[in-house]
């Protein structure tokens, strides 16, 4: 069943549709659900971490025995169902891909082990493995360690979270997920680039895959930031390029997650409007990943558009006084992540911080003023630009 939420901008409407983090959720607890009850269905429902519920429809449904014994499972039996990942008007690479998944039950009696490979629930009840068509990674700097199938965060706890629901209590099971077209799809991705090799990623922070037509995307934006201004009528706009930066300003810094305008790739763009509008300050607060392309005066920050994070990442390094060897091993590094990781002087994140506030201040031809503060996975927040916290403060007032 498609997703039936809509976004409109002018005279398109653009359907809303699900994650592969959605669509695996779906997939496991499906394949779980005609283990344990044996019942013929033929929909499953989910929650996204966005909050909205998903009835997923499931696409196939396998139930057999295997001919071959094997001392980890307690019985012959396994329960392969897939779903379809469905992109909305948001259609990329993983659109349309099948997700399966494989259940088989293990014996309660003995302890689900971490095999440097799977993924285990705090129950300690359910091992998740990445088959065939899984993507595995291969480079530091990711949110998941090297060897490990790539299954993000946030989707393996909503497959927990999903899977908990209808496994009953005192069993424990293996799932797989199997994505049959996941190593050739994976190709048109930027995975193999990331060292993600053999397949795709499972997705998606929200677990909804909202419409992107670029012109409409930018043009939502400007909207929201209208829509701000009317209704808290200041000189001090927030933003961030995504969720995290989000989470990282309500956690951390206490701002009203309302006032928080989440921008995505386009800060050049969003900016030169900020300054249309009206306002006189700016607080920009993201992930080191994306900013510091602004750092190198990149303000489209997409892959496709223009990268050289590591270069960037480099120069201002050797500018701030790294060692030749460290600069060399960032420019060699996967991610900015791990580039981050042979950082030796404290005041490089500040000078990097300082020259992302500089470049957009620059853009706006200094009518606008800017303050810049940058957070990594790994190492927590970075840097504030020096009037960084004034402008909290009287924002937060």
């Amino acid at each position: 069943m498609q997703l039936d939420k809509f976004e409109v901008y002018g005279n398109k409407k653009l359907r809303y549709g699900y994650t592969t983090g959605s669509t695996s959720a779906g997939s496991c607890k499906s394949a779980v659900f005609v283990y344990f009850n044996n019942e013929d269905i033929s929909t499953i429902e989910i929650e996204t971490p966005k909050g909205w519920d998903l009835d997923l429809d499931i696409n196939s449904l396998d139930v057999g025995s295997l001919e071959e014994d094997d001392i980890r499972y307690k019985n012959k039996k396994y329960v392969k169902t897939s779903i379809i990942k469905d992109g909305g008007d948001d259609p990329d690479a993983t659109h349309l891909i099948e997700i399966f998944a494989t259940v088989r039950e293990l014996d309660e009696s003995k302890e689900i082990k971490d095999t440097g490979d799977n993924f285990i629930n705090e129950k300690k009840t359910i091992s998740l493995r990445g088959g065939v068509g899984v993507g595995r990674v291969t480079k530091k700097g990711l949110q998941v360690e090297i060897g490990r199938p790539a299954i993000n965060p946030v989707p393996m706890k909503t497959i927990f979270y999903e899977v908990e629901k209808v496994l009953p209590q005192g069993k424990k099971i293996e799932l797989t997920i199997d994505i049959p077209k996941g190593e050739k799809v994976g190709q048109k991705t930027f995975n193999p680039k990331l060292g993600i090799l053999g397949g795709i990623s499972i997705l998606g922070t929200t677990g909804i895959v909202k419409p992107m037509s670029e012109e409409s995307w930018e043009a939502s934006i400007v909207i929201e930031l209208k829509i701000l201004l009317e209704e808290y009528p200041e000189d001090t706009v927030v933003i961030t390029p995504g969720n995290y930066g989000k989470k990282f300003l309500v956690e951390e810094l206490k701002v009203n997650p309302d006032k928080i305008v989440i921008i995505s790739n386009f800060i050049g763009y969003i900016l030169e409007n900020i300054k249309i509008l009206g306002y006189k300050k700016i607080i920009l607060v993201g992930h080191i990943g994306k900013l510091i392309k602004v750092a190198g005066g990149i303000f489209h920050t997409h892959s496709r558009m223009a990268d050289g994070r590591m270069e960037i990442l480099g120069a201002n390094a050797l500018l701030a006084g790294e060692t030749t060897e460290d600069v060399i091993k960032i420019i060699e590094s996967n991610t900015t992540e791990e580039g981050l990781s042979y950082l030796k002087l404290k005041d490089t994140n500040k000078t990097i911080a300082e020259k992302i506030k500089l470049k957009c201040e620059k853009r706006l031809f200094d009518e606008v003023e800017v303050e810049v503060l940058t957070f990594s996975f790994d190492h927590g927040e970075l840097a504030r630009t020096p009037g960084f916290n004034k402008m909290l403060e009287e924002y937060n007032a």
